[in-house]
């Protein structure tokens, strides 16, 4: 903490600001990368390569090309660059005080421990709703979006495959919050896991979720891999991210996402 505000009159000029800097970008990265590449690379081996003879529930009629898989990895390189950098922003603020990230679960209640993570959960739904809305306009779509929709047919590893600019979009979801409410950190881990490993889920190209999910009371207000497969086939509805309601309460939701489910998930096991 010291050295961070040591930085702040250091010269530009400072090799050994530079390093400190270098590193700790660098392990922002790395972490990053470790996580994504745990949960992309088992999805992506497990049902895109050890079971993909076997799987009776896949969305697309043929599996990624080796080029679109690289295509993904290269663009998810570049996003978790982005994501290391904004990571390193937030840390700043949080050691100049400008937000607050707290390690004693005590320290603003159990109540808001408890609550902070389904209310994160909520905010980025409806941040990526509205994000992914615009990002479908003829500009940012031409320019920005487009990058992601080249994966027609997407493996796990298009989960990141995004523009920089759309990833840094994606990143600001946690600097916004921390901006107006203070998170534990168990709670940040929590969340940075949960996207990781739902987005992957919703590029899998695969359906894993049981028949009858999506009509369940309860379920079926969660997103699955049909829901989001649906908007890279056609890139029009289902903007949703985590959940479903905003696609119903507003009228984006795919016409033949139940239909597609369905037949999907009713087919019999080789």
């Amino acid at each position: 903490m010291e050295f961070w505000h040591y930085l702040q009159s250091a010269p530009w000029s400072d090799p050994e600001a530079w390093r400190w800097l270098a590193g700790l970008y660098t392990r922002n990265f790395l972490k990053e990368g470790v996580f994504y590449l745990v949960a992309a690379g088992l999805m992506w081996g497990v049902l895109h390569v050890a079971l993909r003879r076997r799987l009776a529930h896949r969305l697309i009629a043929q599996w990624p090309s080796s080029g679109d898989v690289r295509r993904e990895i290269r663009y998810s390189i570049s996003t978790l660059l982005v994501f290391a950098a904004v990571g390193l922003a937030v840390l700043a603020a949080v050691i100049t005080g400008r937000v607050e990230v707290y390690f004693q679960a005590s320290r603003h209640g159990w109540v808001w421990l408890v609550l902070s993570f389904p209310l994160m959960l909520l905010w980025h739904d409806f941040y990526f709703y509205v994000t992914h809305r615009l990002l479908h306009t003829r500009w940012w779509f031409r320019h920005v979006h487009g990058v992601h929709h080249r994966s027609r047919n997407p493996s796990p590893w298009a989960a990141y495959s995004f523009h920089p600019a759309e990833a840094l979009v994606n990143a600001l979801v946690t600097p916004l919050a921390l901006a107006v409410v203070p998170l534990h950190v168990g709670v940040l881990l929590a969340f940075t896991l949960h996207q990781i490993v739902r987005n992957v889920h919703g590029h899998a190209a695969v359906e894993i979720m049981p028949a009858g999910f999506t009509r369940h009371w309860l379920w079926g207000r969660f997103t699955t891999t049909t829901h989001h497969h649906l908007h890279h086939e056609t890139a029009q509805g289902n903007y949703g991210l985590w959940f479903s309601w905003w696609d119903r309460w507003l009228g984006t939701e795919h016409v033949q996402y139940q239909q597609r489910f369905s037949e999907v998930t009713g087919r019999a096991k080789p």
